[in-house]
């Protein structure tokens, strides 16, 4: 997804923590307003994309969600477009990954963020369970759909459950056999 996430030059945080936000949290933010500026780009390359970026933060209608999708994409901006590892911008400018996730818990390093997403187990069950389930049902999840997601969460939540527990228990559900 880092290849995914930029147009294979330049990366895109907003685009990244996007991602993260949606396939790995379950948080969808709403569009942007249509009367947003673009941001100016420093031709020069005397600012990072994260200060270029925090412009945004300044505006109101934008503030609110960037607090929530900018500091993910940062957490990956030590990867490159094509994935590859880096420390500066263009050897110039230091990569700052660090930031918070949504919920406030701090990360400083790509390390620190990984181990942020990984205490939110529970947070991706829910999230992979609600996409392979709409995916599998060919349809957009329902209120009705709520239990039996609830259930699954539960069942492959458990010790040893992976993947291939979570396939065998959406296509044995209710929603599934009953669509």
């Amino acid at each position: 997804f880092l290849t995914a996430s930029a147009n294979g030059v330049d990366t895109s945080p907003v685009v990244r923590g996007i991602y993260v936000l949606e396939k790995v949290l379950g948080y969808s933010p709403p569009p942007p307003p249509p009367d947003v500026p673009l941001i100016e780009p420093d031709i020069r390359g005397a600012l990072s994309i994260r200060d270029q970026i925090e412009k945004h933060r300044n505006v109101a209608t934008c503030a609110e969600c960037h607090r929530k999708i900018d500091p993910l994409g940062f957490a990956l901006e030590n990867y490159d477009a094509i994935g590859g590892w880096r420390d500066e911008y263009d050897g110039k400018v230091s990569i700052d990954s660090s930031g918070k996730m949504p919920d406030g818990d701090s990360f400083e390093t790509p390390v620190e963020f990984q181990e942020a997403l990984l205490r939110r187990k529970d947070q991706f069950a829910r999230c992979i369970t609600e996409k392979l389930l709409a995916y599998a049902l060919g349809r957009e999840l329902e209120v009705s759909d709520r239990p039996v997601i609830d259930e699954i969460v539960q069942e492959i939540s458990k010790p040893g459950k992976g993947l291939r527990d979570l396939i065998q228990d959406i296509v044995a559900s209710r929603s599934f056999l009953e669509n």
